[in-house]
């Protein structure tokens, strides 16, 4: 078994609650990412997940790995999902 090309993912940081949100953008979701489990290790922004105010859902991939990762398009897939609750 190949071992995961990150050992984490999360997605739990609104990036629009920390700045004014703009005219278009109701929420933006950053997926995060990290190579070690060195608790000292920062996390890397890999992808976007953007809520529009017409309802309309995207990704912006930050790092192209992410568009062919299982491990990251499970957790971009859930955000998707809950994105609009």
């Amino acid at each position: 078994m190949q071992k995961p090309f990150w050992s984490e993912i999360k997605a739990d940081y609104d990036e629009l609650e920390a700045q004014a949100p703009t005219d278009d953008i109701v929420k933006c979701i950053c997926v995060e990412a990290w190579r070690t489990d060195d608790p000292n290790e920062e996390g890397q922004v890999i992808a976007k997940v953007i809520l529009t105010k017409s309802g309309d859902c995207g990704v912006v991939y930050i790092d192209n790995i992410a568009q062919s990762n299982t491990q990251a398009q499970e957790v971009i897939k859930e955000v998707l999902q809950n994105i609009k609750v």
